[in-house]
């Protein structure tokens, strides 16, 4: 009777294609399984990329070009390297992850994870630094419905909302005249050093103040950082409708109104801070306010943690498609079907190595009848 064997190639053939046709068929089998909050998050993804349309659209209204080298995807989300309006030297990879539609996606989910509900009211700090990220924060906000009350920084780091004719606030009230996004920032802070503006020539101040103006939001305009703070909370509060309390307080990026200082942006965790309340701060800005009064603070600055705790891609060329990825969906392989091409392949292998060994010992009892002689 023929057996199989080791030294026969074509059995060794025969074997590597049983595992490939068994691989094949394990990675065929498999389900998907939609992550939670999966419709928001994708109600959230494709209304970040109709609002970077829009705003993408009004850039080219006013005259503006896009840099395609700084913004190869041409979303209109990155700003100048330099304008009369630029606080201070910001980063242009943490811009750019922003501008992937999808990362409306993962603030869905930390709003869902603060217990943020339809209907709540959370208070807002905003810069102009990181447009992408705001829009995200909106897109996310407009999709759960929430109701916030929003103060903004105006002046902006390099690649930021930066161009003097298309603030922060300007991206703001042209969502809203699009029918994008339901809510604008109702105060507004010059920004820079100590929240005033300081480090900016006179005419960027100007357009700032030009900017608030034009977009009717109410300036901010005390004459010390603490001012700024304390005017910060009182509109905050005087904006609260009787008998409703904030339920969170969102700070995006290292506006010193809201954080109080850069070092305690850094130290703040990144995410939602439920107990920063009962931490100390030397120079405490308007959330350790919030924090203190048993408000949740859910604070964006390390963009790069965000990327990587929600698995977004750090290369965004080509732009990633809304609604695609592991925020929404995984696939999960069928374990009992891996299992069983498992055990087909090792009995397959089992099977040939146990008949190559039994005809070896059986040659070996084979008696050479030369030998006898």
């Amino acid at each position: 009777m023929f057996r199989p064997s080791l030294k026969n190639n074509n059995y060794l053939i025969a074997l590597a294609v049983l595992a490939l046709v068994l691989y094949y068929f394990t990675q065929s089998s498999y389900r998907v399984l939609t992550a939670q909050w999966h419709e928001e998050k994708q109600t959230a993804a494709h209304l970040m990329d109709t609002a970077t349309q829009i705003i993408k659209d009004e850039l080219y209204n006013q005259g503006y070009t896009i840099d395609k080298v700084n913004d190869p995807n041409e979303t209109g989300l990155i700003g100048a390297s330099v304008s009369s309006i630029t606080t201070s030297r910001g980063n242009l990879s943490e811009r750019l992850v922003t501008t992937n539609p999808n990362f409306a996606a993962a603030m869905v989910d930390l709003l869902k994870k603060a217990n943020l509900e339809a209907g709540d009211y959370v208070a807002v700090g905003l810069t102009g630094a990181n447009p992408g990220a705001n829009l995200a924060l909106f897109s996310a906000m407009e999709t759960l419905k929430l109701r916030p009350i929003i103060i903004t920084s105006v002046g902006s780091a390099t690649y930021g909302a930066n161009r003097e004719n298309l603030t922060w606030l300007d991206m703001e009230r042209v969502l809203e005249e699009n029918g994008v996004s339901s809510f604008v920032s109702a105060f507004a802070t010059i920004g820079g050093t100590n929240d005033l503006g300081r480090g900016l020539p006179p005419e960027g101040r100007e357009n700032i103040i030009a900017a608030i103006d034009r977009n009717q939001s109410e300036l901010i305009g005390g004459e010390t950082l603490d001012e700024n703070i304390e005017l910060r909370i009182q509109a905050y509060n005087a904006l609260l409708p009787e008998g409703r309390s904030y339920r969170a307080f969102i700070n995006i990026g290292a506006g010193v109104g809201n954080v109080g200082s850069l070092v305690n942006a850094k130290l703040i965790h990144t995410g939602i801070n439920r107990r920063l309340g009962e931490r100390s701060f030397k120079e405490p800005g308007a959330m350790m306010h919030f924090a203190q009064g048993n408000i949740p603070v859910i604070h964006i600055y390390n963009i790069n943690k965000i990327v990587s705790d929600y698995r977004l891609p750090n290369d965004i060329v080509p732009q990633p498609k809304p609604g695609e990825g592991s925020l929404f969906s995984t696939r999960i392989n069928n374990v009992y079907i891996a299992s069983l091409c498992w055990f087909i392949l090792v009995a397959a292998i089992i099977a040939v190595i146990a008949f190559d060994r039994h005809d070896r010992k059986f040659m070996s009892n084979v008696i050479d009848p030369d030998e006898e002689l």
